[in-house]
């Protein structure tokens, strides 16, 4: 059941007159716990439409330490970095790592939205392009909103980028579940979740992959559920989920900040 609310609306999320309350959905919840530990995603707080995605994943040069908390680093800890490069023509261009050998290339539209047109693996030596890109965060979107989407995605190894090795399609759903009070290393936040869920072929596997990312105002990213390896994810299906909660932030001047 989705309850209005009109008032009680935290500092942490900018108030709107719209702001609900939607209880996490149960299957939800328990693929949650299993991922980041019991505890860590509490009570839903009221929720508001995303007016600015940037608000929620500030585009600022950072480091952000993690906890991993399940997966095959679980118990070690990851420095992560929001990072800035710019193009001849002047563009800030961003990215941002989900773990040490996997990073993001976000690119906001003009409308204020944040997708993820490419990623890449360091590791593995690979980099993959859906077109069109991830939804990362999407500016309209209202509390409870799902949106679908088909994309061509292509894995080229680095070492012969003209050669295609793999290519496929996927067909995805991306939800703004609602907002919740996140207990993270880091501290306590009204964080916002949105759920990818995804499924398709690409080159010899069948591969289906739920992701959660929790982000915080002025924060960005304080608790997330992902693939870890994108080989293992694109290509072969090898189960490498891993969960990370925020344990602290600090800019790249190095004047942290805790919260």
């Amino acid at each position: 059941m989705v309850l209005t609310v009109l008032s009680c609306a935290s500092r942490d999320v900018p108030a709107h007159a719209d702001d609900i309350f939607i209880p996490l959905p149960a299957a939800d919840q328990q693929n949650i716990a299993a991922q980041l530990g019991a505890g860590v995603v509490g009570q839903p707080v009221p929720s508001a439409p995303i007016d600015d995605a940037s608000v929620y994943f500030p585009l600022q040069e950072k480091t952000l330490t993690y906890q991993v908390t399940s997966g095959p680093n679980a118990g070690k800890t990851q420095m992560l970095r929001v990072a800035r490069s710019r193009r001849p023509n002047g563009r800030p261009a961003w990215r941002f790592q989900f773990s040490p050998q996997l990073a993001a290339f976000i690119h906001q539209t003009s409308g204020g939205d944040l997708t993820i047109p490419a990623v890449t693996d360091s590791d593995r030596g690979v980099v993959v392009v859906a077109t069109p890109p991830n939804p990362f965060l999407l500016n309209g979107m209202k509390p409870g909103d799902v949106r679908s989407y088909s994309q061509k995605v292509s894995v080229n190894y680095l070492d012969d980028p003209t050669s295609q090795d793999y290519a496929g399609s996927l067909d995805g759903t991306y939800a703004y579940v609602g907002t919740y009070r996140v207990t993270v290393p880091a501290g306590d936040f009204n964080a916002l979740l949105v759920r990818v869920r995804t499924e398709g072929k690409v080159g010899p596997a069948h591969t289906e992959d739920t992701a959660y990312y929790f982000f915080a105002p002025g924060t960005g990213v304080v608790a997330m559920i992902m693939q870890e390896d994108a080989e293992a994810f694109w290509i072969i299906h090898l189960d490498s989920t891993s969960g990370k909660v925020l344990a602290s932030t600090e800019r790249q001047s190095g004047k942290g900040s805790r919260h």
